[in-house]
């Protein structure tokens, strides 16, 4: 029993020291770290898919293409600053360190599920909230921007090949957002932030989704859920799990429709 609780604090010695190599993230350099990605995301969604379109590119294609491609930077970004910023070794047992994935366990996955279903619970209500404030001229509407379900409102029964893309569009926005997100910037906020790194980090990943500004309000709830959650168990397999199953409910309207259900 002795020589488990000395090697458990040996590990725990080696992660602290492992992230005492961070260095803190001031706000400003935060607020680059979230402005850059929403600038290119604004400009992928309002620009780079309606011209895509105009060359003739299917509505579909052009939507997961415009979604992928500034995923597949943050992606990028995320793994070149993990190993050429910052020097570490491409192996898992530093990967896991740093983007805090350690050995997945039964209550990782239980609270994963248990964060799923509270971040649809925040967005429903909250969406209410939004729907409300519209009716009284308060929160913007989508009004003709192109949208996952207007996208959907084409022809796309028995079409299979739109499931495969939009997988595509779930695999890179999850893992994109999340190694950057909660992996490389969340740790070096809570540097400068303290206890509160929630809250900022939270507000941060909700302004992000600007492209899709008249969803903030239901967003809001569930990034600082997501946010604090990662924060308070230094575990970002939950925040991983609740992310992908609530993105997969897109995914879900996907099969539907190409069913033709």
């Amino acid at each position: 029993m002795a020589s488990t609780t000395y090697l458990e604090q040996e590990v725990n010695k080696s992660q602290d020291n492992f992230f005492e190599a961070l260095k803190p993230l001031p706000l400003w350099a935060s607020l680059i770290a979230f402005g850059a990605p929403a600038l290119l995301m604004v400009f992928s969604y309002h620009v780079f898919m309606p011209w895509l379109v105009g060359l003739g590119l299917a509505a579909a294609e052009s939507f997961v293409v415009a979604h992928v491609a500034p995923m597949a930077v943050m992606l990028a970004l995320a793994l070149g600053v993990f190993h050429h910023w910052e020097g570490r070794p491409l192996t898992w047992t530093a990967f896991s360190q740093r983007f805090r994935y350690p050995r997945l366990t039964f209550k990782a996955v239980m609270l994963g599920l248990g964060a799923f279903l509270a971040l649809n619970i925040f967005y429903g209500l909250f969406s209410q909230l939004a729907n409300a404030l519209g009716s009284l001229g308060l929160e913007p509407t989508a009004g003709t921007i192109t949208s996952v379900e207007q996208v959907l409102g084409e022809s796309v029964q028995g079409h299979w090949e739109i499931v495969f893309l939009f997988l595509l569009v779930l695999f890179f926005n999850v893992i994109g957002e999340e190694l950057w997100w909660r992996g490389i910037i969340l740790p070096r906020q809570e540097l400068t932030h303290g206890k509160w790194t929630w809250v900022v980090h939270g507000l941060l990943w909700t302004a992000f989704h600007a492209f899709k500004w008249w969803d903030l309000v239901g967003l809001l709830p569930v990034c600082l859920f997501v946010a604090f959650i990662s924060q308070r168990t230094k575990n970002n397999w939950p925040a991983y799990i609740a992310h992908l199953l609530f993105n997969g409910l897109a995914l879900y309207v996907v099969v539907v429709a190409v069913l033709g259900a």
